[in-house]
């Protein structure tokens, strides 16, 4: 299912250019010399594909533009794994499908990063001409009800007031073969015969594919109310129906039913809204990103004309903006993570920020980001047990059953090594010695220097711990890109309480 995914970017691609996909081990001076290609785009590490690939002479013809496409949940637990490639293989520009990869990842944002949107594939979702026999669907109804969580009110509720289908999900197993699984044309074709249908923005708050398929298929778009979702053009009550879970939208979807023309105003304005901006036709995004790249002069930089815009040549300044008039705000989880570094930063509510984080693992139960703040918290206030437990266990969960995906973040380094050297754990400052070596990263030099005696810097730029420099690991996290004196005052506090509980 996730392979499909993923391919249709590549279809999509070569609706447009010519695309050579390579999914092995490979050489890249044999590969540039047959193929003479004019730039690499390199495809996410997610769940589906979750091994790197070995790519022998990476560093040959550097000029050749290299680019990711970062369509992955911005959840999935390889993230790591495709921000240690970001630097592997010399990437220096980023195609975010979606907002949500920026809300996510802190560290992203200072990054050369442009914003895509999703689209949908016009020769299937399209308007079948079929009856609008079913009143209200709703796909995937009781699906993950604490990651969809106005799906799972609207669920419960509006089958007792409205007439509803709803349409189990087919699960995830591997090899299992369910019948009443629906995919592709039988899909579009039971959104096509509802009248309205729903889907939900997840607790993260992103467009998700439906939102286009459905007002695609020419059904009539319901969903909360949504930032991401005014990104695309969704308007309540021009193209859609945006409303937070309860009896006025179940009431609105009533009267807007009894309304036979503000419906198919509705409607038709949802098809025209998704078939004109947000097919496989029309998305030629990284195409223009490149022909305007390829014309630039001296001294100029592509920049994007706001979120899903057109690409520009502009005058290359320290202070332009890849994105043109766009600022990235905080998604629910990200004010958790946030609050959590604001509390370990200045000396907060720690107990608040850790009930903050704790309530996220019921929404996404795999996500990193919380795990890794939970462990700092946990050294903040003394507990060094529980400590190594939580910032381990992105790395153990996913090296689980293959070791190979159980990659260290930069930030879990510098942590790991901190609590090694003061727990006095040989092995484990070896081993976070050894990971050191390969992972360029601010928080991995302060901890370093921190160690090796914390001698007096008359230059902290100089020394490379000021901030972050170009050529540094990317992470996850909400913590190591902190100013030097906050850093330092947090080290000063965990390092008392460390010995305060020792001594006790």
């Amino acid at each position: 299912m996730l392979h499909t995914v993923v391919d249709e970017w590549v279809h999509t691609l070569a609706l447009h250019c010519d695309v050579e996909t390579i999914d092995y081990d490979f050489d890249l001076v044999e590969v540039c010399e047959r193929v003479k290609p004019d730039f690499l785009l390199f495809d996410s590490i997610h769940w589906g594909r979750n091994h790197p690939l070995a790519i022998a002479n990476i560093d040959a013809f550097p000029d050749l533009p290299r680019a990711l496409l970062l369509n992955s949940d911005p959840h999935d637990p390889m993230r790591p794994l495709t921000m240690d490639m970001v630097c592997a293989y010399g990437i220096d520009t980023i195609f975010c499908t979606g907002i949500e990869d920026l809300q996510q990842m802190n560290e992203l944002r200072r990054f050369n990063c442009f914003v895509l949107p999703k689209f949908i594939d016009s020769a299937t979702f399209r308007d079948y001409g079929e009856e609008r026999s079913i009143p209200v669907t709703i796909m995937s109804a009781h699906l993950f009800p604490a990651f969809y969580p106005w799906r799972a009110q609207v669920t419960e509720e509006i089958q007792r007031i409205l007439p509803t289908l709803l349409y189990t999900h087919p699960g995830y197993a591997k090899g299992e073969v369910n019948p009443f699984e629906i995919r592709d044309e039988s899909y579009a074709r039971m959104l096509s015969r509802s009248q309205f249908c729903l889907t939900d923005t997840t607790r993260l708050d992103y467009v998700v594919r439906k939102h286009l398929e459905i007002p695609a298929a020419g059904s009539v778009l319901v969903s909360p109310p949504s930032e991401a979702l005014a990104d695309y053009g969704f308007v309540n009550m021009e193209n859609c129906i945006l409303g937070p879970a309860g009896p006025e939208l179940y009431a609105n979807i009533l009267a807007i039913a009894r309304d036979r023309r503000l419906y198919e105003y509705i409607r038709s304005n949802g098809h025209a809204l998704v078939h004109s901006r947000y097919t496989r036709e029309s998305w030629t995004h990284i195409l223009d990103w490149f022909e305007c790249r390829r014309n630039l002069k001296s001294g100029e930089m592509v920049q994007q004309d706001g979120v899903f815009g057109a690409f520009r040549a502009v005058p290359a300044a320290a202070d332009a903006a890849p994105v043109v008039n766009f600022e990235v705000h905080d998604n629910p989880m990200g004010v958790k993570l946030r609050a959590a570094r604001e509390a370990l930063l200045h000396d907060g509510d720690l107990a608040a920020a850790a009930g903050g984080l704790r309530e996220t693992m019921d929404w996404v139960a795999h996500v990193g980001e919380p795990w890794f703040l939970l462990g700092v918290i946990a050294l903040a206030v003394g507990d060094r047990e529980n400590a190594g437990q939580w910032l381990m266990r992105r790395s153990m969960a996913q090296g689980s059953h293959d070791a190979s995906l159980g990659l260290l973040d930069p930030c879990e380094i510098a942590w790991l090594m901190f609590l090694a050297y003061i727990t006095a754990d040989e092995a484990l400052f070896q081993q976070m010695s050894e990971a050191a070596r390969g992972a360029s990263h601010l928080s991995i030099r302060r901890m370093q220097w921190l160690i090796a005696g914390a001698s007096p810097v008359a230059d902290l730029s100089a020394a490379g711990l000021d901030k972050p420099l170009p050529d540094d690991c990317l992470s996850i996290h909400w913590l190591g890109d902190e100013d030097f004196d906050s850093w330092f005052a947090l080290i000063q506090r965990v390092l008392a309480k460390i010995y305060d509980t020792a001594a006790a």
